[in-house]
């Protein structure tokens, strides 16, 4: 098969991952890569063996096939509008975009053009919530009925390099780890039809303790605990609680009740987190299950973009898609919009069927 040829825009924190996860994945040739701050670029692209760091605005213009969008999310929508303005197939980090509207427009632009839109997150692609999937689909726990997401931290004002943009406008937990939780549940579960929300901002400034912005303080303009309850259209009743006010828990990850059984999910932020476990009615104690692919023991972000270029070349179902971002982000806007309401929120849009890897077409391009 033809290397895709690829360039990855935005050098900040989550790049070396994907670089180092697209250098091993057989398929990709990465061509280039670029951010505003041209030395961060440069020293990604020796880093990373990459054969040129470009400004910004030459993205667009080189011979590739796919531009990943790795920038903050306030920039998404002009830099998304742009890479398929210039022809390339879209892969972005999550959320697609800021707003409804945006992300309506990228996917019209796309479909216009002919060209692919992905999105992150991609982690459920990884074995535990694929083989929570299979388990699902052959009955292990009977008909799902209800469901619980919980993805619990401390702040990243503790962590990351620059957490400025993490609390403001519209980010926030629900916004940057929300898609973990809604996008497994909308691929274990399906369609979300209805929300209702809760938020609260606990700290209303956050002290930065990581480097370089050790002492600094963020004015706080998102909720930073969320607590949304979501009806899905099987009936299927679920809740999923965020926060960056938590410094730990044991609550962490994903549970799905059935009338045969449940299933522990391990937190879908992760690829390398933990099993999925199983125990139904006459069991005495959970048992571990088997996984039905090897991603779980490593941080493997890009599988959504190597899922992508297999949909490119063969034509093959898209799995971290454009269009299951929107019905996320929909979900999202609507908890958001109940918060502040207190109100239910209908969510119109629906989530695609999204079927399990072909694990036999990967093995052919995968250098593991």
């Amino acid at each position: 098969m033809n290397k895709i040829k690829v360039a990855v825009l935005g050098c900040g924190n989550i790049a070396p991952v994907y670089l180092k996860n697209l250098k091993r994945f057989g398929i990709f040739d990465v061509v280039a890569c670029a951010d505003v701050d041209a030395d961060k670029a440069k020293n990604i692209a020796t880093e990373f063996s990459v054969s040129q760091a470009v400004e910004p605005d030459k993205v667009y213009d080189l011979d590739v096939d796919i531009i990943v969008n790795l920038t903050p999310p306030q920039h998404h929508y002009e830099i998304n509008k742009r890479v398929l303005e210039s022809g390339k197939h879209l892969y972005s980090e999550k959320p697609l975009c800021s707003t409804l509207k945006e992300a309506k427009e990228i996917l019209e632009l796309a479909e216009k053009k002919n060209l692919k839109v992905g999105c992150a997150p991609d982690t459920f692609l990884g074995a535990n919530i694929q083989t929570a999937k299979k388990l699902i689909e052959d009955g292990w726990i009977g008909r799902p009925f209800a469901a619980n997401c919980f993805i619990l931290y401390g702040g990243p004002e503790k962590w990351h390099p620059n957490p400025h943009f993490i609390f403001k406008k519209y980010l926030g937990p629900l916004f940057d780890v929300g898609p973990y939780c809604l996008t497994a549940l909308a691929f274990l579960l399906g369609s979300v039809k209805k929300v209702s929300g809760m938020g609260m901002v606990t700290y209303k400034e956050r002290l930065i303790t990581s480097e370089p912005h050790r002492g600094e303080k963020i004015e706080v303009e998102m909720p930073t605990y969320v607590s949304a309850n979501l009806l899905f259209d099987t009936g299927v009743i679920g809740n999923v609680t965020v926060s960056y006010d938590v410094p730990d828990t044991n609550l962490r990850g994903i549970e799905i009740y059935g009338t045969e059984g449940t299933l522990i999910v391990p937190d879908p932020n992760f690829f390398d987190h933990g099993r999925v476990y199983l125990k139904r009615h006459d069991d005495k104690e959970f048992t571990k299950m088997p996984t039905i692919n090897p991603f779980n023991y490593d941080n493997l972000r890009g599988l959504g973009i190597l899922d992508m270029a297999l949909s490119i070349k063969l034509s093959t179902p898209l799995r971290a898609s454009g269009r299951l971002s929107y019905h996320v982000l929909e979900t999202l806007w609507a908890i958001y919009l109940s918060a502040q309401e207190g109100r239910f929120v209908d969510v119109e849009s629906t989530a695609p069927y999204t079927p399990l890897l072909d694990m036999d077409l990967l093995k052919e391009v995968l250098y593991l």
